[in-house]
């Protein structure tokens, strides 16, 4: 990962507007302090788990491969889902060739 951490919060926000997807402050401040900690080069994936507290039943987790360490968390799907994809697209900007 060679994203600078200037870059990243200001780069992850256009590619989510692209897909209509708006983070709070909060939430990029949480993504942007998350990301440089999930090392790898796996693809991004979201997965679902039961909530055992606070509203809803899920919850949606981004995290990369087989890892256990998330970077971000919603309790919309699709939410979780464009914050993985938006973070694929950036991996892939920074791998050559």
């Amino acid at each position: 990962m060679t994203i600078k951490p200037n870059d990243f919060p200001s780069r992850l926000s256009v590619l989510l507007g692209l897909q209509g997807v708006v983070l709070t402050d909060e939430e990029l401040s949480h993504t942007t302090e998350r990301y440089p900690r999930c090392r790898g080069k796996e693809h991004w994936g979201v997965r679902e788990y039961v909530r055992r507290t606070g509203v809803g039943a899920r919850e949606y987790r981004v995290v990369r491969g087989s890892s256990i360490e998330d970077v971000y968390r919603s309790a919309e799907r699709v939410r979780a889902a464009a914050v993985g994809t938006a973070l694929n697209e950036l991996d892939s900007q920074e791998t050559p060739g």
